[in-house]
């Protein structure tokens, strides 16, 4: 911290009265600034060790570990009337949904905002700070024991100065957004984080993300599916790693052997002896139900990779973009993620069918960069 900068002052708050009294003050606010602290380290769920909340004036540090009331925190994370900022909120948007069982808003992460207003991309906390305020923040707590009690002075510090001026940012910020006519594109992709979380804990919808899922048949794509969900849903119900209890490698693998035995699956890539103790009995079950099934009830094969000949295209579309993005004067990779490349591409050069799906290819991303994109690149 630079020698010129007073210290935040820190409020510790470990009752449910303390709580109530903080959160009946930020709800008369505008806006504040959030933070989490937690582990995951042996878990599925993240273990929250410490809320940070700012008004901009001090640093509440909220003890999730001594409070038992948690409905006026609820309440302010769901009040529509207080803008919650975060910087690259995605995890904590897992805490508080896990928590809380809400998700913060509305709110506004200062790292996307960034991207429209300096053209900086994914750029640190850190870096943010020093850019903004000119004052160097360490993270040597970083992998700190959030959970163990009493929290030291340094910890405490560290948790209030993830917070402690992401107001003035975000004023800051918001300033040159208004003055860009870029807010609600800033906006958007804040949103499109939550559908993101929305995604990512959706076993039914992401199973296909697994590594090569699209080399293997119909009916093997079947039993993946099923062992994924499967996987997923254990996972949830024991709190532990995903990975724990079998790597997406290894469910590509049994989707691939089919394996009608015990002995047989045993063998399979990266199966410990205790999973196969565990869940080899499920696997195998569900091994037999898939071969019941009849070829109609398989799962669709997934699409292919691109051909390399559609390389080209892709670096031309790339270029298009950043091209663009200068123009605009922000990030390239706001302008267009790498998973909304794709689609185009297919759409460009196999003649696939482009379904704009929100909130990723609608919005401002539509009428500046995919029409566009179609206009310059469709065939003559």
């Amino acid at each position: 911290m630079s020698s010129n900068e007073k210290d935040v002052p820190i409020v510790w708050v470990d009752s449910d009265a303390e709580l109530a009294k903080w959160c009946a003050h930020f709800a008369t606010l505008p806006v504040i600034a959030i933070d989490t602290e937690f582990i995951r380290r042996t878990t599925f769920y993240p273990i929250t060790g410490l809320i940070q909340i700012s008004d901009g004036v001090s640093a509440v540090l909220i003890d999730p570990l001594a409070i038992t009331h948690w409905q006026d925190m609820i309440a302010l994370m769901t009040n529509q009337n207080v803008i919650k900022v975060f910087h690259a909120c995605s995890e904590d948007l897992e805490v508080f949904d896990r928590l809380l069982g809400v998700i913060p808003t509305p709110f506004y992460d200062t790292q996307v905002a960034e991207a429209y207003v300096s053209g900086r991309w994914s750029l640190s906390y850190v870096k943010l700070i020093m850019a903004y305020r000119n004052i160097e923040i360490a993270k040597d707590e970083t992998r700190s024991d959030w959970l163990k009690r009493p929290l030291t002075d340094a910890q405490k510090r560290y948790a209030a100065l993830d917070v402690a001026y992401l107001i003035d940012v975000y004023h800051r910020q918001l300033k040159t957004l208004n003055e860009k006519n870029m807010l609600a594109w800033a906006l958007e992709d804040c949103d499109a984080i939550t559908h993101q979380y929305r995604l990512n804990t959706n076993a039914e919808i992401n199973w296909s993300n697994v590594k090569s899922a699209w080399r293997l048949s119909p009916k093997s794509l079947t039993l993946l599916r099923l062992l994924f969900i499967w996987r997923d849903k254990t996972a949830r119900a024991e709190d532990v790693p995903k990975g724990q209890v079998i790597k997406d490698r290894t469910l590509w693998a049994i989707a691939k052997l089919f394996p009608d035995s015990h002995n047989t699956l045993s063998r399979t890539e990266e199966m410990t002896g205790r999973q196969h103790r565990l869940y080899g009995e499920h696997i195998l079950k569900t091994v037999n139900m898939v071969n019941e099934l009849s070829p109609d009830e398989y799962q669709l094969s997934l699409e292919l990779p691109l051909p390399s000949q559609a390389g080209e295209l892709s670096k031309a579309i790339k270029a298009f973009v950043t091209d663009k993005a200068k123009v605009l004067g922000i990030a390239p990779e706001a302008a267009l993620k790498k998973k909304q490349l794709d689609p185009l591409v297919r759409h460009l050069f196999l003649g696939e069918a482009l379904n704009l799906i929100p909130p990723t290819m609608t919005g401002w991303r539509k009428s500046e960069i995919i029409d566009p994109i179609l206009q310059r690149f469709a065939k003559a």
